[in-house]
């Protein structure tokens, strides 16, 4: 019956606050019944079993987005290949409690947990998607460390914190929780304190959306993506005097045929020049031989439009039907291009950002509804992590402006009809500029050394009476 509760209550806490969940304080705290139950006397396979469950039971509230969306295997992937991982962080420092003190106890699961969520971002399908440091965007001042080690320290973070509140329970003692509370609130610190400065200039930007107005994505329909095309215009054309210097449209609005993508071009290059702003729209059309997911890019007063492709696609959704382009693209004006997924792989973002030190980011995107935040948070952290200001438009999703720090300055809703968002984004600097920037996943690769030591010495020592 104990490792029932447990197992349910991590369950509870992983559910609302991991994957779809919004509920970030309990991401703190979801790991701590598991981690006291495998503390314990429990046997490995029980503690395995039990932490496997809980976190397999939690991400199921990912099936409320992909569930019908996605094909079944990849599914399973999504829900039992991070359970999986967590489960073996548990068991790993299950073993270094066992001949160890909780200090090193509490490295142990923190480092293993890190090691395991970095080693789970070489599958090229998801990236960090399913990263637990993403629960943390909605408490900004938690995640500037992701500027320093990345998304990896903040999963360092939640290890060290939820063990040590564990192993103070287990052992009755204050020491442990203790420990963990001082690097809480260090960390809370050290982030307020780089919030702090004020920014210097800002941009103003628009972002413009409607789940209706769409064409064809699968065939070459030129009259319902002329037609699509024609309301997004007459939305723009609302903006005249808004002094708008940026407008950001969604990802694949419609299909463009080889034989008339130039007409649809000559009218977004029209709107941008009639409202005197960078226009980025999401489309998809022939290119090189290939079908591709792209952005087109229209600065005034530049008669050719900017071509970005994007390069990370959707397992199945997006892989059959579309392939990869190159990239980065970074326009005239510093704005750099991205498209939805694209956001979720760190190290092609980090690559970006310290080649093109753009100075923002302008992301076309498509949610699966019910993601809106969950994926629209992966994206806030590599704003953290490279220092770069971002407007993501989604269908189907959230409308967002954030900060290089991560700070949403303005959101809303997607609906059926348009939803046009209004914001001055602050600019700070340039991207490609963050102490992560320069050394890259070091702290992810100092995770797996001190692991594999901590583990390593586990084997060599006799277990300790508990």
């Amino acid at each position: 019956m104990i490792a029932i509760a447990c197992g349910l209550l991590s369950a509870i806490g992983f559910y609302f606050s991991l994957g779809l969940g919004d509920q970030w304080w309990l991401a703190w705290l979801a790991a701590v019944p598991v981690l006291w139950f495998s503390f314990g006397p429990s046997r490995p396979w029980q503690g395995f079993l039990v932490s496997f469950l809980a976190a397999a039971l939690g991400g199921c509230s990912l099936l409320r987005a992909y569930g019908g969306s996605l094909p079944a295997t990849v599914l399973i992937l999504v829900v039992a290949g991070p359970a999986a991982c967590f489960a073996l962080a548990v068991m790993g420092a299950k073993r270094v409690r066992e001949t160890q003190g909780p200090v090193r106890t509490m490295l142990a699961f923190a480092a293993l947990w890190a090691t395991v969520d970095f080693l789970a971002t070489f599958n090229r399908a998801g990236g960090t998607v399913s990263t637990p440091a993403a629960s943390q965007v909605g408490a900004t001042a938690l995640i500037q460390i992701l500027s320093i080690t990345g998304f990896a320290g903040l999963t360092f973070l939640l290890g060290w914190v939820s063990a040590g509140i564990a192993l103070g329970l287990r052992m009755r003692s204050a020491l442990p929780a203790a420990l963990a509370a001082a690097v809480f609130i260090a960390n809370a610190a050290f982030g307020y304190l780089r919030m702090s400065a004020p920014p210097q200039k800002s941009l103003h930007v628009a972002l413009i959306e409607s789940d209706d107005a769409v064409g064809k994505i699968g065939k070459d329909d030129e009259g319902a993506a002329l037609a699509a095309i024609d309301a997004y215009v007459a939305e723009i054309e609302k903006l005249r005097a808004a002094g708008v210097a940026l407008i950001v449209l969604p990802e694949n609005i419609a299909q463009l045929g080889p034989g008339w993508r130039e007409v649809a071009e000559a009218r977004l290059s029209t709107a941008a020049e009639d409202v005197h702003a960078t226009l980025v729209s999401g489309f998809n059309t022939a290119l090189d031989g290939a079908q591709r997911n792209v952005s087109l890019a229209f600065v005034p007063g530049e008669h050719q439009p900017v071509i970005y492709e994007k390069r990370r696609l959707v397992p199945v959704v997006e892989t059959k039907y579309y392939t990869p382009g190159s990239g980065p693209r970074v326009l005239s004006d510093g704005i750099g291009l991205e498209i939805c997924k694209d956001m979720d792989f760190h190290g092609m973002l980090r690559d970006d950002e310290t080649a093109t030190r753009p100075v923002l980011l302008a992301v076309t995107a498509w949610d699966f509804d019910k993601d809106d935040w969950s994926h629209a948070r992966v994206a806030v952290m590599r704003s953290v992590e490279n220092g770069v200001p971002m407007a993501r438009t989604a269908r189907d999703g959230l409308l967002t402006l954030n900060d290089r720090y991560g700070r949403v300055i303005a959101r809303a809703r997607t609906v059926g009809g348009f939803t046009t968002l209004i914001g001055d984004l602050p600019l700070d600097g340039r991207g490609g500029g963050t102490l992560y920037d320069r050394i890259g996943d070091a702290f992810a690769w100092l995770c797996m050394a001190l692991s594999a030591g901590l583990l390593g010495l586990s084997f060599s020592q006799r277990k300790k009476p508990q």
